[in-house]
């Protein structure tokens, strides 16, 4: 019974646990919640404290030293009302506001404070940057009256010394005087505005008047300063330039210039206008447009004029390199007639191949087709029929034929002495070859070796065989070189198989021989090494100098290991 009773008391407990658990943590939560409103209370009683003690009285009392008449005292009347209204109306209703945030805190009631605080902080940006704003606009009025009055004795000098500028420059102005004598009337205008303006109060739109007459006096003058010069480029350089133009083009042709490909009737026609169009933009004042076309007008002029020397320079470069393009040709003409007579000689004994035959042909074709064009430009020339810059150009692409022409020469001659160097070459690569092979035949000689195997006669058989092929090739009118390379290279490649297999077959034999009676001296111990040596000498006997070496090298290792090593380092030291 009273297991069953502590059984129940468990679960009783936990219960208990768990309350007293809860019920701390909501007296935390609730306690730590309420210092951090108390906290943020506190702060922005202190920011409400900072924007009821900001100057701004002060700041607002900087307009009473100003005439209190228009703009300026609607301005001071609407600030002064602002002040006030958050010094007596706005700042102690937050300041309840913070109070009953408070309270609500109090009363563990947070998320009713947050809200409350969420709009003190509103309020109390808005009021902050309102009283910024308040400031600034303070500042730029007393500034404003401030240069004002420093800047319009400033600004009237500079208008008088512009419409002095004007009378003195009146001629050079030309039409555009007009243009200038009301836009100085307008600035005058402006004055007068600001004056009347400034006797009212309006500091800030007279401020406006005064920047905006500053601006169009400076860009009177800078426009007075720029007229003249165009007007002179515009009514007299330009047009005295295409009347030069005109005469030289005349000039060029009447001396035998072909010149009806520049059409400088539509170009000079097509300049006057453009400088009509820029002249009629300086009577308008509108001088940026006016430079541009002006610049646009003096490019194309350059053109032209750079197109004349041109054609002048490519007259002097025509007649010049005439005389030198006519004995290029003839130099041509020459060179492909030896190569002609040069190749039917080499054709008798040398196989030439397709593609190199073709070449000679393909040479012969360019001439033919640069001496028809070499005959069209001295057409062209002795009739007029094209400018210089246009034979010009038809020479300087010539050119580039003619050292074309000249390369696939230079290459095919370069051919044809190849093929007779090649022959050459392969008969003292043949006589290389056959002293290789006696070389191989006396080191068989000095070996003394018993007899040769099959695979070795056969090598060697194979290379002589590939030797006397080379010499019938050679023999063969025409000659073909290219199956002479072919025969050639099999030969060096059965020669040095030939040398290498002679080579390793002594080095072989000399092993195996001196490794057979080395081991005599382990019969009597060793009948297994006794039994392989025998098979060794069956070997060496019948010509198999590489099994003979491996099979005394197996039987003597067993007893002596690397034996086999020390005979081939005392046998390469030997040699």
């Amino acid at each position: 019974m009273e297991e069953i009773e502590q059984v129940e008391r468990v679960p009783l407990m936990i219960y208990i646990v768990i309350a007293i658990v809860t019920f701390l943590a909501l007296i935390l939560y609730g306690a730590m919640s309420r210092r951090r409103i108390y906290k943020e209370i506190d702060r922005l009683e202190a920011w409400k404290m900072q924007i009821m003690n900001r100057p701004l009285t002060e700041e607002i009392s900087k307009v009473k030293g100003m005439a209190m008449i228009g703009e300026t005292e609607e301005k001071f009347e609407l600030w002064r009302q602002e002040w006030d209204e958050m010094v007596t109306t706005h700042l102690p209703n937050l300041e309840e506001d913070l109070f009953d945030a408070e309270e609500y805190t109090d009363k563990y009631r947070f998320k009713k404070a947050r809200s409350i605080l969420m709009g003190v902080i509103q309020s109390l940006e808005k009021m902050d940057t309102r009283i910024k704003e308040i400031t600034s606009e303070i500042n730029e009025l007393v500034t404003s009256e401030e240069l004002n009055r420093e800047e319009i004795v400033e600004a009237k000098e500079k208008l008088q010394e512009t419409k002095k500028y004007y009378l003195t420059h009146i001629r050079a102005l030309g039409q555009t005087a007009t243009l200038f004598d009301k836009e100085l009337d307008e600035i005058k205008s402006l004055f007068e505005t600001f004056e009347s303006l400034t006797v009212q109060g309006s500091h800030l739109e007279a401020r406006q008047r005064l920047v905006e007459s500053l601006n169009r006096i400076s860009v009177c003058k800078t426009k007075m300063q720029g007229v003249p010069e165009l007007l002179v480029i515009l009514q007299s350089d330009i047009p005295n330039s295409l009347k030069e133009l005109s005469a030289g083009f005349t000039e060029m042709e009447q001396q035998g210039y072909v010149l009806h490909h520049i059409g400088i009737e539509k170009e000079i026609g097509s300049l006057k206008e453009l400088n009509e169009i820029a002249l009629n933009k300086v009577f308008d004042l509108e001088l940026d447009s006016a430079q541009k076309d002006m610049d646009e007008l003096v490019q194309k002029m350059d053109q032209l004029y750079e197109m004349l020397e041109n054609e002048v320079h490519s007259k002097q470069f025509v007649m010049k390199e005439r005389e030198v393009f006519f004995t290029n040709i003839q130099d041509l003409q020459d060179r492909i007639d030896n190569l002609k007579h040069e190749t039917q000689i080499v054709s008798s004994t040398y196989l030439i191949e397709q593609n190199e035959a073709e070449m000679q042909k393909k040479i012969e074709k360019l001439f033919h087709k640069l001496e028809s064009r070499f005959m069209i430009i001295q057409d062209s020339i002795d009739e007029k029929r094209e400018s210089f810059s246009v034979i010009r150009e038809m020479m300087e692409e010539m050119q580039k034929q003619m050292e074309e022409l000249q390369r696939s020469q230079k290459v095919y001659e370069e051919m044809l002495h190849n093929l007779r160097k090649d022959e050459l070459d392969t008969k003292q690569s043949l006589k290389e070859l056959r002293k290789k092979l006696l070389e191989a035949r006396r080191m068989v000689q000095k070996s003394n070796l018993p007899g040769l195997p099959e695979h070795y006669l056969i090598t060697i058989g194979k290379a002589e065989e590939y030797i006397i092929e080379v010499s019938k090739k050679l023999d063969e009118k025409p000659l073909e070189m290219s199956d002479v390379s072919y025969v050639l290279n099999k030969a060096h490649e059965a020669v040095n198989d030939g040398y290498e297999e002679t080579s390793k077959m002594i080095e072989n034999a000399f092993l195996a021989e001196k490794l057979i009676q080395y081991g005599n001296r382990f019969r009597s111990s060793y009948q297994s090494v006794s039994i392989r040596l025998i098979e060794a000498e069956i070997a060496f006997r019948n010509y198999q100098y590489e099994d003979a070496l491996q099979i005394a090298a197996s039987a003597i290792e067993s007893v002596q290991p690397g034996i086999l090593k020390e005979m081939e380092i005392n046998l390469k030291s030997h040699v």
